[in-house]
């Protein structure tokens, strides 16, 4: 059985060759019981990171879309009512109406409910309103209809200064959208309603 040499007995080429070789074999040892599985936790850490960065970045998004969603509702629940009888409704808004012109100066002769339209995407309801005012509390009148909750729109009418006086007086059609459950706002718009109610 051969004899194996004890280091101090080799030559010192041999024995630098045999420290080497001890050395390249517990560097090997290292990279394959310690670093290697130390690499690889370290990778599925960083690919976990990156993972729940991007995840974070996604709930942070949608927060911020919730975000939105709730002021928009905030914003436009003044305009959301619970639905009630047509008639109900009818008596709602011609005290709406009636209280608007009151607010505006605005002299109201005669207030006519007309027919009540319905369709797959709401419900309207038509007032004809003879007036006598100012220019100016004619503005404010339309100025504060339009703007209200409502959802009123100047469909037409026509204006005409009074007779030995600096005021008008004339005829306006104002209508009032109702939306339907789940369907989108079918109130119509309201640009150039100003010159359809005969404004200068």
């Amino acid at each position: 059985m051969p004899q194996l040499l004890k280091i101090p007995e080799l030559k010192p080429r041999e024995r630098l060759l045999a420290i080497g070789a001890g050395l390249v074999v517990m560097v090997v040892l290292m990279d394959r019981l310690v670093l290697a599985p130390w690499v690889r936790h370290v990778q599925i850490v960083r690919r976990e990171i990156r993972t729940m960065e991007t995840a974070l970045r996604s709930n942070q998004q949608l927060l911020a879309r919730k975000d939105r969603v709730t002021s928009d509702l905030a914003r436009y629940q003044r305009y959301l009512h619970p639905p009630i009888a047509d008639d109900l409704q009818t008596a709602a808004l011609l005290k709406e109406v009636e209280a608007t012109a009151s607010e505006s100066h605005v002299s109201v002769g005669e207030i006519t409910p007309l027919p009540v339209e319905s369709d797959e995407a709401g419900t309207r309801y038509g007032f004809e309103v003879k007036f006598e005012c100012t220019p100016e509390a004619w503005v404010e009148f339309l100025y504060r209809i339009e703007a209200s909750p409502s959802l009123f729109e100047v469909a037409r009418g026509g204006v005409s200064v009074k007779e030995g006086a600096a005021a008008l007086e004339g005829t306006v059609r104002l209508v009032s959208a109702a939306m339907s459950s789940g369907v989108g706002s079918t109130a119509g718009e309201s640009g150039g309603s100003h010159a359809a109610a005969g404004l200068p």
